[in-house]
């Protein structure tokens, strides 16, 4: 798996005053405990109250009536959940240094559950001397820097963006499992390539059966994740380099290995060796021996000929044989068909011969390639000498599969002049970062090395320094995957590097860039909102195709105000710079167009003619590394249309929806770019055509709710996972209200459905959430909520989510577009409104980078805007 790591997105910020507060807070934190430690000391040295008891005594005297039993201690009533002399028990005393919390005797001095004092827990930290330190237990990380208020707030057992390790995130597909990236069951990353994550399907891919290179051999499949062979076909020499080699129905391996019909005999693969026709079995030995016309068994076994009939035609006895029949002693046989007497008497069929129009032919699959030996003696289904015909020998290396040469189980790959384990070092990628995959000289096999000296692997990602702190001796902490001292004063450690928490580059936390035209202000980027640069954009435009490269955004195509485009630009907001996107191979001008970012191309389809409602069934992919388009196949393609949801899956994009000739198109696909192939989206229980549906893509699967049917709104979900390619509804019971054009947001675990409009077209202001895990509805606080509005898809209304909260901003009230919005906490509900925009951007570009929302060109009012800004909530 390769190491393309970027920032963690959507990292918290500190609050304004804490910064300030915190030594304060610190020295108090210290008196407090040490008060608590003499004031527990001193408790501990006192006899237990009550006096004629003895130190134990539950006795009740002195007690008052409503004392719990237990709890009445030498005739004194105590709290057993925090009296050091009675701690949990009445006379279980606590020792010297001890306190009693929560009915335990613990050391305040070293516990992380109750430092200092009861109840104060560090959070994922050690405790030392009675303090919380900034050493995080093991397993656990302080990723963004922030020790004072999160403490070490990541898992790195279980946390697939920082698994192992801060900067270790696994591919898409991957989960994390106990600190390594591993695939879910059945699927591999046998690419190695992380914009695919696990790309295979390790349970039905005969190229990586159960794990990456794993090939099944010829006549097999893989079943489950293991190799078994096809119908038909067995493994009878238990060599795996040919595979199920062995073709059953055939007379040397009937129902299975080595059930070889005898002499006589044919097979029928469903009830076994019978005898052929024209044979008997008389004398109850293996094979058919007697033959119908014998007048000694003359069409049964026992029947004998008697001297006025001398003659058997098969079925009966008689004087001469029949017309079309010829006398072959005293049998009477079609010389046409009989094995025995082909063409003439006497003329016997060999091994894998039959008589055919009175003449001797080859069984099905064989031929007489040795005129010397008898009969047909060489199978071309699977000689490889003679494969599909005589005299066509394989390639060394390969073996005759069906009549035609292929390479073997142990040499899968084919070099050209013969088939070996590997041709390249490509041959031989395992899908594990920290080994390097090398073919060894003449293809023989492949060699694979790991880490060098003094590196470690972390997470089957990459070679590191370390994984964890754990790694590292003495002080030092793992950061960026490199053992670095203590840092200074002021500083934190940020992907291997001590850093300042109130630079622009790390504000308020690791990795939290506040970018061109804000400054860090107490650990917060300031102000909200900047415009972006003019200089070096592409000419202003309508109804673009936008997406998210992970550093930089991507426009392209759209309507300028005098005709359809098909240039583009990318813009770095770290820079506040444009720059332009390559034509070369282009798709047609187009507006409405779909896209989405894999990881390494932007993947651009669908979309139509801004003068027409047609749609378009074709697309292309951008590599911004090298500035080229390479153009999609159109083969199975998704039927034509506009406006289509476009998501990237981790290994596929999926289209589905969208719209053509003024009406909603249902339906969509799968496209693999690594294939360059498209597969259909299944049907089964599928969401039917709308328009004005809510969608959101969770990481796993595409929510849908709502939208119109008809002249009427609907309130159905749907959900669609594409590694099961299985549609599934949701529930009905507290979900929202039918609507159409509806905000929706996917909070990390959960769906929030907001807003919309009903069947009469009303702004709805209400909304529900949905709960994946426990398959409920839940509806949403509306206090403090948005003013009622609805969503336009690729008109107005813009969504996303922070990592703590959902935007809700923009959309339409009462026909007016708005440029304000609010955040949405799930634990706290709506906050105060924010004035996300200066325009109104209709029908421009609206993209969410993980920490900021980009809004550029469009139209605000009947003017088409030249300009965009970034909004930072």
């Amino acid at each position: 798996m390769p190491t393309n790591v970027r920032p963690a997105r959507g990292a918290r910020h500190r609050e304004p005053t804490l910064g300030a507060r915190w030594p304060l807070l610190l020295a108090l934190a210290v008196l407090t405990g040490a008060c608590s430690l003499l004031a527990d000391s001193a408790l501990s040295d006192k006899p237990s109250e009550g006096g004629a008891g003895a130190p134990g005594s539950t006795s009740t005297g002195g007690c008052a009536p409503d004392c719990p039993a237990d709890a009445c201690c030498g005739g004194a009533c105590v709290d057993l959940s925090q009296d050091p002399a009675h701690c949990g028990a009445c006379g279980n005393a606590c020792g010297a240094g001890e306190s009693c919390c929560d009915g335990e005797c613990t050391s305040v001095l070293n516990d992380p559950s109750n430092c200092g004092a009861c109840g104060a827990a560090c959070l994922n930290t050690l405790c030392v001397g009675g303090h919380c330190s900034s050493e995080c237990v093991f397993g656990f990380d302080n990723c963004d820097g922030n020790i004072v208020t999160n403490g070490c707030e990541v898992d790195l057992t279980s946390d697939p963006e920082r698994c192992g390790g801060c900067s270790l995130r696994c591919p898409s597909g991957a989960f994390c499992d106990a600190g390594e990236c591993a695939c879910a069951p059945l699927l591999l990353d046998c690419d190695g390539l992380s914009d695919t994550g696990c790309e295979t399907d390790g349970a039905s891919n005969p190229a990586h059966c159960g794990a990456c290179g794993v090939t099944c051999g010829p006549n097999m499949e893989c079943q489950a994740g293991a190799c078994g062979c096809q119908a038909g076909y067995a493994d009878c020499n238990m060599a795996p380099d040919d595979g199920c080699e062995a073709s059953l129905g055939t007379t040397e391996s009937c129902r299975a290995c080595g059930d070889a019909c005898s002499d006589g005999m044919a097979c029928d693969l469903v009830g076994g060796c019978a005898c052929t026709n024209g044979l008997l079995d008389c004398d109850g030995l293996p094979g058919c021996e007697s033959i119908v016309t014998d007048p000694a068994t003359c069409g049964a076994c026992g029947v004998q000929c008697p001297a006025d009939t001398p003659r058997c035609d098969g079925t009966a006895c008689v004087v001469t044989c029949a017309p079309g029949l010829t006398a072959c002693g005293l049998s009477c046989v079609d010389t046409q068909t009989s094995p025995r007497h082909c063409g003439a008497c006497g003329v016997v069929a060999g091994p894998h011969q039959h008589c055919e129009a009175g003449a001797l032919a080859c069984d099905a699959d064989f031929a007489d390639c040795d005129p010397s030996a008898p009969g047909c003696e060489s199978n071309l289904a699977r000689d490889p000498q003679h494969c599909g015909a005589c005299g066509t020998v394989c390639k060394p290396g390969a073996a005759c599969v069906a009549g035609v040469c292929a390479c073997g189980g142990f040499t899968p790959h084919d070099c050209g002049a013969d088939c070996r384990a590997c041709c390249s070092d490509a041959d031989c990628s395992d899908g594990d970062g920290c080994t390097t995959d090398v073919c060894e000289a003449g293809g023989t096999a492949c060699r694979s090395t790991g880490c060098a000296a003094g590196e470690q692997c972390c997470s089957l990602v990459a070679c590191r320094q370390c994984c964890t702190s754990a790694d590292c001796s003495g002080d030092e902490i793992c950061s960026g995957g490199a053992c670095l001292p203590p840092c200074g004063s002021g500083l934190v450690a940020c992907d291997g590097a001590c850093v300042s928490l109130s630079s622009v580059e790390h504000c308020g936390a690791c990795g939290n860039a506040c970018l061109s035209g804000r400054e860090c202000r107490d650990g917060a980027c300031t102000p909200p909102r900047v415009v972006m640069a003019t200089a070096g954009a592409p000419m202003p435009r309508q109804m673009a195709a936008a997406a998210w490269i992970g550093d930089a955004l991507f426009v392209w195509g759209g309507r300028t105000a005098s005709r359809d485009v098909n240039d583009g630009a990318l813009y770095d907001p770290a820079r506040d710079a444009w720059s332009p996107l390559g034509t070369a191979g282009a798709p047609s001008a187009r507006v409405l167009a779909g896209a989405a970012w894999t990881g390494s191309r932007v993947l651009v389809w669908g979309g139509g003619a801004f003068g027409s409602t047609a749609g378009l069934a074709t697309g292309a992919a951008y590599d911004p590394a090298v500035g080229t388009w390479r153009a999609m196949s159109t083969t199975s393609a998704p039927a034509a249309r506009r406006s289509p949801i476009a998501v990237w899956t981790g290994t596929r994009l999926l289209i589905w929806g969208g719209a053509a000739g003024g009406a909603p198109v249902g339906g969509g696909a799968l496209y693999d770019p690594v294939a360059d192939a498209w597969s259909p989206v299944s049907s089964v229980g599928a969401a039917p055509a709308r328009d004005g549906v809510a969608w959101a893509w969770s990481g796993a699967e595409l929510y849908l709710f709502g939208g119109r049917a008809g002249d009427s709104t609907t309130g159905d979900g749907y959900a669609y996972n594409p590694t099961t390619d299985a549609w599934r509804a949701l529930p009905s019971a507290g979900a929202p209200s039918p609507r159409a054009d509806a905000f929706a947001v996917w909070m990390g675990s959960r769906l929030l459905v907001w807003g919309g409009v009903d069947k009469d077209d009303r702004d709805l202001g209400d909304g529900a959430i949905y709960d994946p895990a426990a398959g409920t509805w839940a509806a949403v606080d509306d206090r403090d909520a948005p003013s009622r509005r609805s969503r336009s898809e690729r008109r107005t209304g813009w969504t996303a989510w922070t990592g703590t909260r959902a935007l809700i901003a923009g959309g339409r009230s009462d026909s007016m577009s708005r440029k304000d919005g609010k955040l949405y906490d799930p634990a706290a509900g709506w906050g105060a409104s924010l004035a996300v925009a200066n325009k109104q951007h209709s029908y421009g570009v609206g993209i969410w980078t993980g920490t900021e929302l980009i809004l550029w060109s469009g139209f605000d009012g009947f003017s088409l805007l030249a300009d965009g800004e970034r909004f930072r909530p």
